[in-house]
């Protein structure tokens, strides 16, 4: 008896530092999520592991693009550049797209001084965010991916997409021009003439011939999409991350080239985004709908 009595103090000591630790780095757990705040409401972050997952989750408009969406995407870019103990982002969607591509409300009621000379939208302000990360992005990718939601892809390191997957540009139905660098980088990727196929004639790809181009570099069944995503991002995520960065960074080639070529698209994009002709698309799209 004495000896279980001797002994009881030190197992009390043990739980206490057990919990003492516990608290200590569930703290800093909560502050380090805490720390990523979203404001839109339709983007949701998951950490599995070392690998951080970014979903949109507006399904009820097809995952359209609001300028706070493309803000709270850009807040979680950074959030997973500056944490060390996460090596790999997967990006995917909730409901029957992965997106509709830029929300045609928020093109409408944009304000001209805030594209005027050139200034950059919340959607190219992530998309540079992209072309500067050093760390590994996937992208999972079903139903329409319309716009951005093509384009977007194109700052990506792996595309991974359902069979449903269907890549559509829209730009020039709408009278708009290319953007995201996508008028430099298609061309590069695809060829001129299958570039062309997505930006002059607007024709759809599909995941099949988005594979075969080059555009995309896994894909599956729809039922099994987000399970090989994350087994992707676990892939990666269990990598040396300071090889994923070196590697990154050399396999990255002409990203000034990029970014000037946004800086030309963007004034032309705004050019046309505010003209008679394009604003009256933007009415008769929503009017439809």
């Amino acid at each position: 008896m004495r000896c279980i009595d001797q002994r009881l103090p030190w197992r009390l000591l043990c739980e206490m530092e057990f919990r003492y630790f516990d608290w200590l780095f569930g703290e800093r757990r909560e502050k380090t999520m805490s720390a990523l705040a979203l404001q839109s409401g339709y983007v949701r972050v998951t950490e599995h592991g070392k690998l951080l997952e970014v979903t949109l989750d507006r399904a009820d408009k097809l995952n359209a693009l609001s300028g706070e969406m493309y803000r709270d995407i850009s807040r979680a870019v950074d959030h997973y550049r500056d944490r060390d103990d996460l090596t790999a982002l997967l990006l995917d969607a909730e409901g029957r797209a992965f997106t509709a591509g830029n929300d045609i409300g928020d093109f409408l009621n944009a304000d001209p001084e805030s594209r005027k000379d050139g200034k950059q939208s919340p959607a190219m302000d992530l998309v540079h965010r992209l072309i500067e990360l050093d760390k590994p992005v996937i992208a999972a990718v079903h139903g329409n991916a319309t716009g951005i939601g093509t384009t977007l892809l194109l700052h990506c390191d792996l595309v991974i997409a359902a069979d449903s997957a269907r890549f559509y540009t829209a730009f020039i139905n709408l009278g708009l021009v290319p953007e995201a660098g996508s008028s430099l980088i298609l061309p590069a990727l695809l060829g001129r003439q299958n570039a062309n196929r997505l930006l002059l004639a607007g024709d759809t790809l599909t995941a099949d011939e988005a594979e075969r181009m080059g555009l995309v570099a896994y894909r599956c069944g729809d039922d099994e999409l987000r399970d090989k995503a994350l087994e992707l991002g676990a892939k990666l995520a269990a990598k040396p991350p300071q090889a994923l960065q070196y590697t990154k960074q050399l396999t990255r080639h002409g990203a000034d080239a990029i970014r000037e070529q946004i800086k030309k698209e963007s004034v032309l994009f705004a050019e046309r985004m505010f003209s008679d002709e394009t604003r009256a698309i933007f009415d008769k799209f929503l009017n439809k709908k």
